[in-house]
């Protein structure tokens, strides 16, 4: 299956709640609310035999916090991206843990260093950063290193 025959499938499935972007035969952007994030995972899983969630990514943007999950289609080199833009600066997202197994960790991540509450999360320990770190988010864009190595002294492994 091509990215066309995906977008047009999701434009009938979710109307205008998706905003779909070829960028070529086996890449395609789907932009979506966050509260449609997880019908939207589960209809690619549904409907692509071998399709799986390869990574989320997320990103301090000017307005809003970029939350990007990554499906890739086995045998096929079709990769589809779900995009959406949370509010800053408690962003919030509903989270994909529970219809994919992919997300769990990947999930705690976003959260530990950009602070994206995934709602509905199994487990929300932390997971990468240092307990020294707890309060911080280090991929915002307020994020102050030398102002962070101050204020915990020069400890190794900061």
């Amino acid at each position: 299956m091509e990215a066309h025959e995906v977008g047009n499938g999701l434009r009938e499935a979710f109307g205008s709640r998706v905003e779909v972007a070829v960028a070529s035969p086996k890449r395609l952007y789907v932009r979506v609310a966050a509260v449609d994030l997880p019908e939207a995972a589960r209809w690619l899983r549904s409907h692509l035999p071998g399709c799986r969630l390869a990574t989320s990514t997320g990103i301090d943007l000017r307005d809003g916090i970029g939350l990007f999950h990554h499906f890739a289609v086995n045998g096929q080199s079709l990769v589809i991206t779900l995009k959406t833009l949370l509010e800053k600066p408690a962003a919030r997202a509903p989270s994909l843990a529970r219809e994919t197994a992919a997300a769990d960790w990947i999930e705690r991540e976003i959260h530990d260093l950009l602070g994206v509450a995934f709602e509905g999360h199994p487990d929300e320990r932390r997971l990468v950063k240092a307990e020294a770190m707890a309060d911080e988010l280090p991929l915002r864009r307020g994020f102050d290193v030398a102002r962070f190595k101050e204020r915990i002294g020069e400890r190794p492994g900061f």
